[in-house]
């Protein structure tokens, strides 16, 4: 198949030719001598080159990372099932064995050291959890899922923060004045910049930099050369590589007025629409983005996709952060002036059901906790700084956080609908008004009323054309509304099928067998039409059946339960049971489940469920039925008997206008589906858990924010929520208010992070007592209050401000004398060398090769796939869209992600890990995707010359300045005129090896 790129046929033709068996195997060798020589001068130079930031800075980032997963997966664990019998204050402490302190799991007990750091294989707690030697908790195993967090977290090293053990430690209260003294939790103010006068300085950032230099005894770097800093802005805003044309004319304006060229090509590239495809995947690293939950049978979010594309297009729109913040957090509850601000605003709530969680966990209420659980610690990392999740089960043990504090905010997101019920839970949708075809759906809607209209005529004609005579079974053609009768129904257990009693709908109806064992009957029906719908089910009575049938309704508002005693004759007609009146939208599903496993003793009938448009029901008595008032509609006679050939002509014609409005139903123009979340229909206050424990409530909390926030006039930690509300909307104005201390500043430094290489605080998700502490707080409190006061919350112009900054400018090419004065360049005075990420390294290589697709305006890229099933057989990896556009699968990354550090889309990532292995190497060596690529650039690059021209100077240099943003030094040039001339190979595979050989080298890899 022709594919985009590829410039005439004759390409094809010689790419086509070319087996892939044998070949790459002798060119992976020629590839490997090509980089060894190419390696020997400059680029071997390069990789001398150490990233002088940061191995402590990974570390530190690493090692918060797993704090947070202790307190998220194993503390929680060790106190509800170990502390009763292997901690200080038991009763008597088992087996010589406490596991309150992390010295405790290393000593052991009478069987020796229960873990073996890094060594989850060889832990004797790890056979223990699995019941293999003890069996540990005794009462049951513990989940597969809550084993692997162990074995992973032995794995990670068993980082514990519990340095003694819990009940030794003195409980000591958190002072929350204290706390207010943070460096972080200090109101935002307003820096002078220090007063430097020299032309060095380009704006304010600079000031404060040259003043820190001035009083370290430090000395800037030297400027960049114009193409590293060209390379340098495209990979920063764009995150794709400049052109040879475009790296030249940058240069050239450079040249005349570096800062001329420096803020034109700035603002070109914040106007480009790769800006949000780049920054939008810095967003979603952190707001922990995928397309599936993960875990061992992983759940697909076929709608994902709405919210990756709603953060790329509001980086595109430069909308100010402080509007995605609401959005995120409340944009169901905001107000909209036009239907495509109300749907951009609802697909912004999808961020609180991103996370991964166990759907298909039977204990319900657990899973609900471990959702709010999971938005609480996504918030405080991602707009806050702050592990909140440390604070579940106890006061946190660093930060001034208590655990009311945790639970007030509890309240609001268990007053939050997440999740949808069922065997396996599900997440909430809603349908969109935008993007669909209107009119269509105008069409639709009218032949829908015809139709309606027709059946509302004849249904009143049939029931006054009623027979007299009682009826045993009642035509479901001759009922209002929609029927779905026993046999339409999905059935789980087994059960018996009857005519014995009278009245039913259809040919019978069925009833439960002894004993009742997973037995449920589940509804479904197709709404044709927005509004209220009532909803009956249709049974017969006597002493021997249950007196409480629990039944679950899933309308568009959420889910009812109902519950009917079937030792009662049907309130409705004689025939039916009311449920309940419910809203729907057009075209949304309703689902009844009666569940007969949760029944109170007796038997269980189960016949047909009807579900009628309000107001009809209050003009109309069903056919066959009676007049509606509750009499019995099988010895009831009517006013208007008709002969029974009469009766069935209009019954046969009301049947058969209901077929064609049940089959029209199924033609409406689908609405646009979108994950977000809702307010449940009775908001409250919750309690505190005791110790975690979902089953051991202690006081209740009023619903709130962080209490060590408040200060002077804005005391707001304990809002008034309005009645009937969950406190999102409060929760989403807290966060996003001019005066609280943490938003602004976390965000600015995620900005900084990604334009100069570190954050000023190196720990982005953490800014609490165990991340690290700004190198310059002065200036991030300057970006902070200039990016809400002097820019409007707008990230581009904060991002303008930065890159214009000579401080940008700076080369990373340091001597290593200088770089030792400032190992880790805390100072700033130099620029930092970095990796590409692995989108930009796969972009780039697509760039190169000609193949890569720049007109995806998003859209969906998994399978429409919504229930549990297996995540390989559903992605479409073979895209040639930029990676943001690539599927994003928890159990099913793309290869090149894995091995380029991808973000971990189970925790909120503000920094990724950088590795620096030998399988980088080995992948980009012998990866057939690179040495395609490899291929395809060099044949483009073959097109576009003829005869020697493909071998000359001017031509190596341009090849070189197309992938590694530079000209080749005279030793590379040498080196390469040299293996051209004597290689005996075609000038595909000469160029090919060449091609593949610079996008193994580190040049390519990283920006200087």
């Amino acid at each position: 198949m022709e594919q985009p790129g590829w410039r005439d046929s004759r390409i094809r033709q010689t790419v086509a030719r070319r087996s892939h068996a044998g070949v790459w195997r002798v060119a992976a060798l020629r590839v490997a001598a090509l980089i060894v020589l190419l390696t020997c001068g400059r680029m071997g130079g390069a990789q001398a080159q150490t990233v002088g930031s940061s191995s402590e800075t990974t570390e530190a980032a690493s090692e918060t990372q797993q704090l947070a997963f202790f307190e998220t997966h194993i503390r929680p664990v060790l106190v509800e099932y170990c502390y009763e019998c292997h901690a200080a204050g038991a009763a008597a402490i088992k087996g010589g064995l406490q596991l309150d302190s992390r010295d405790g799991l290393l000593l052991g007990g009478d069987s020796g050291p229960a873990l073996v750091v890094g060594q989850p294989a060889e832990s004797l707690l790890i056979s223990a959890l699995r019941h293999e030697t003890f069996e540990m908790p005794p009462q049951k195993r513990l989940s597969e899922e809550t084993i692997h967090h162990f074995e992973q977290w032995i794995a990670d090293g068993a980082v514990d923060p519990r340095e003694a053990a819990v009940a030794a430690r003195p409980r000591t209260e958190i002072d929350l004045a204290a706390g207010r003294e943070f460096w972080a939790f200090r109101p935002i103010a307003a820096p002078e910049p220090p007063s430097i006068d020299d032309d060095w300085v380009k704006n304010d950032i600079d000031r404060f930099l040259v003043a820190d230099w001035q009083a370290a005894g430090l000395q800037p770097a030297a400027d960049a050369t114009a193409m590293q800093l060209a390379r340098r802005l495209y990979f920063v805003l764009i995150g794709l590589p400049p052109t040879p044309d475009q790296l030249q004319d940058f240069a050239a304006q450079y040249e005349v007025n570096p800062d001329v060229a420096v803020a034109e090509l700035t603002d070109t590239l914040l106007q480009s629409p790769r800006f949000g495809e780049r920054w939008g995947r810095h967003w979603l690293d952190v707001v922990r983005f995928a397309e599936s939950s993960g875990g061992g049978r992983s759940l697909m979010f076929p709608h994902a996709w709405r919210f990756r594309d709603y953060v790329i297009q509001s980086f595109n729109n430069d909308k100010p952060f402080q509007q995605m913040v609401r959005e995120q957090i409340a944009g169901d509850q905001l107000p909209a002036t036009s239907d495509e601000q109300r749907d951009d605003q609802l697909v912004g709530s999808g961020y609180l059901v991103l996370g991964a969680n166990n759907y298909e966990d039977q204990d319900k209420e657990g899973l609900r906790m471990d959702v709010v659980d999971e938005q609480i610690t996504a918030i405080g990392e991602t707009f806050l700084g702050q592990t909140l999740g440390c604070a579940r089960c106890h006061d946190h043990k660093f930060d001034p956080i208590p655990t009311a504090d945790y639970y007030a905010l509890a309240g609001i997101f268990r007053s939050t609908r997440s999740l949808t019920p069922g065997n396996v839970s599900g997440y909430v949708t809603a349908s969109l008004k935008t993007n669909f075809d209107a009119a269509a759906l105008q069409a639709w809607e009218a032949e829908d009323q015809q139709l309606e209209r027709r059946i509302k005529e004849l249904t009143a004609a049939v029931g006054k054309a009623s027979s007299s005579s009682p009826q045993r079974d009642i035509k479901a053609a001759s009922l209002p509304g929609i029927i779905v009768d026993d046999d339409q129904a999905v059935l789980t257990g087994a059960w018996g099928s009857s005519e014995h009693s009278p009245p039913y709908i259809g040919s019978g109806y069925r009833h439960s067998n002894s004993p009742r064992t997973r037995q449920t009957a589940e509804y479904r029906a197709l709404i044709p039409t927005d509004g209220e719908f009532v909803i009956r089910m249709s049974h017969n009575s006597q002493s021997s059946r249950t007196a409480d049938l629990p039944v679950t309704i899933r309308h568009s508002r959420g889910v009812a339960m109902a519950h009917v005693n079937q030792q009662q004759p049907p309130n409705a007609d004689g025939v039916f049971s009311e449920l309940g009146k419910y809203y729907f939208d057009a075209g949304d599903e309703a689902v009844v489940t009666i569940h007969a496993d949760q029944a109170s003793a007796g038997y269980v009938i189960v016949d047909a469920v009807q579900f009628i448009p309000a107001d009809q029901l209050a003009t109309q008595a069903p056919a066959g039925t009676g007049s509606g008032t509750g009499s019995d509609p099988v010895s009831t006679p009517t006013s208007d008997v008709r002969s029974d050939a009469e009766r069935a002509a209009m019954r046969a014609e009301l049947a058969a206008q209901q077929e064609a409005r049940k089959r029209h139903a199924k033609k409406k123009p689908e609405l646009p589906q979108t994950m977000c979340v809702a307010d449940e229909d009775a908001p409250a206050d919750w309690h505190l858990h005791l110790r975690g424990d979902i089953r051991n409530l202690g006081p209740i909390v009023p619903r709130g924010f962080l209490q060590v926030v408040d200060n002077g006039d804005w005391n707001v930690s304990r809002p008034n929520i309005p009645p009937g509300t969950s406190g999102r909307l409060d929760l989403a104005d807290w966060l996003a208010s001019e005066q609280h201390p943490l938003t602004s500043r976390v965000y600015v430094n995620r900005i900084w992070q990604h334009a100069i290489g570190e954050g000023l605080v190196r720990t982005p998700d953490n800014f609490g007592s165990t991340g690290q502490r700004p190198t310059h707080p002065q200036l991030l409190d300057y970006l902070a209050w200039t990016f809400i006061h002097r820019h409007g919350w707008s990230t581009k112009q904060m991002l303008r401000e930065i890159c214009t900054s000579h401080a940008f400018r700076l080369s990373s090419d340091v001597a290593a004398d200088v770089r030792l004065q400032d190992a880790d360049n805390l100072h700033l005075a130099r620029g930092f060398r970095r990796r590409l990420e692995a989108e930009s390294l796969r972009d780039a290589i697509l760039q190169v090769s000609g193949k890569l697709d720049l007109s995806c305006d998003g859209g969906l890229t998994i399978g429409e796939i919504t229930t549990y099933d297996n995540e390989y057989d559903h992605v479409r990896f073979n895209s040639f869209h930029r990676s943001v556009y690539v599927p994003f699968l928890r159990n099913s990354m793309l290869e090149f992600f894995d091995v380029f550090d991808i973000a971990n889309p189970n925790l909120v990532t503000g920094r990724r890990n950088v590795s620096t292995l030998p399988g980088q190497a080995l992948f980009l060596m012998n990866s057939p995707w690179i040495a395609d690529q490899s291929q395809l650039a060099a044949a483009n690059f073959l097109a576009g010359s003829s005869g020697d021209q493909a071998s000359s100077e001017p031509q190596i240099t341009q090849v070189w300045l197309t992938i590694v943003g530079r000209a080749p030094t005279a030793e590379e040039m040498a080196t390469t005129v040299s293996f051209l001339r004597e290689s005996s190979e075609q000038p595909l595979d000469n160029w090919t090896a060449i091609f593949h050989a610079l996008f193994c080298s580190l040049d390519f890899r990283y920006v200087d």
